[in-house]
């Protein structure tokens, strides 16, 4: 567990879609813990909290991060909308900060990088964390689904936003520990 006087924020971001949700844990300003989705197919509100929960379980964060569901222009489906209510409840009860950011907000902090879209976000954090650059979908065509990989990118724009982070070609950036062991195998090879 870490001591109260730990300077490094922990930040879980979650992003609920029709079919579970992704997430990702982002310590300091820039270092990509963990990412991935989680599927619900059965009592998929249940289900949900409970992997939530287990993620609050294993990397003890300070600050949970959602969309906010109650700005204008939000089109998330009720289910959902209620999902993140609970989520923040049961968020506060376990006492996480808790910060809900609309879509403007991400759309705003993209701004820079000429990324308006998903797609073009989704490349854009990409771009900034190459550790997650595996998981891209590929470009979405209009008759198909959005792939559920993009909702770890949707999670991490809403950190980012938390965050105050640039996203910018800024030059170098810290590279997460995966992306750091990688290529430490690598040279040794």
């Amino acid at each position: 567990m870490r001591s109260g006087h730990d300077k490094v924020r922990r930040i879980l971001a979650v992003d609920p879609v029709s079919r579970g949700f992704g997430f990702v844990v982002v310590e300091g300003r820039d270092r990509l813990v963990d990412w991935g989705t989680r599927e619900a197919r059965i009592d998929k509100e249940k289900t949900c909290l409970n992997k939530i929960a287990a993620l609050w379980e294993r990397y003890e964060p300070d600050v949970l991060v959602l969309e906010e569901c109650a700005a204008r222009g939000c089109r998330r489906s009720t289910r959902v909308r209620g999902l993140l209510r609970r989520l923040r409840m049961a968020a506060v009860r376990r006492g996480l900060r808790v910060r809900a950011i609309p879509r403007r907000a991400v759309r705003k902090a993209f701004a820079s990088r000429d990324a308006r879209t998903k797609d073009q976000i989704a490349r854009a954090i990409a771009a900034e964390f190459p550790e997650i650059a595996p998981y891209l979908p590929p470009l979405r065509k209009p008759w198909m689904t959005e792939d559920q990989r993009m909702s770890v990118f949707v999670a991490v724009a809403i950190a980012v936003v938390v965050l105050g982070k640039r996203i910018e070609n800024s030059g170098e950036r810290p590279t997460s520990l995966k992306v750091q062991r990688h290529r430490e195998m690598s040279e040794r090879k």
